[in-house]
């Protein structure tokens, strides 16, 4: 068994995932990720053409009206320059900004939105 200190943040993203799959199918469709990382530099290009925006969270959460979005990140994970700058205007804009760092503290969020409203 992998210990929370030492799971990735795509494990830690799958396991969170999994969990709101199989708890709250109600949410099916209405949680998913945001696919912010190119392959290499011509798909970079193509998707900063087509609207990609450096430092955006990895999920988005719709749910009673509001967007809500969640940035994975393992135990020592730090937000880059740029997730900075999208957490900020997030805020500016009145928008809903999470890190994540393991399943429980993801559970403990989706509680809280669902009861939200």
């Amino acid at each position: 068994m992998t210990c929370n200190k030492c799971k990735s943040e795509s494990k830690i993203q799958a396991e969170c995932v999994k969990w709101l799959w199989n708890t709250h199918p109600e949410t099916r469709g209405l949680f998913f990720e945001i696919n912010n990382n190119p392959l290499n530099a011509v798909d970079g290009a193509k998707r900063l053409a087509l609207g990609m925006v450096k430092g955006i969270p990895d999920t988005c959460f719709l749910w009673a009206g509001q967007a809500w979005f969640v940035e994975f990140k393992d135990a020592k994970g730090k937000q880059s320059k740029d997730q900075k700058i999208c957490e900020a205007r997030f805020a500016q804009a009145g928008i809903k900004y999470f890190i994540i760092r393991d399943l429980c503290s993801f559970q403990e969020l989706i509680n809280i939105i669902l009861n939200y409203g």
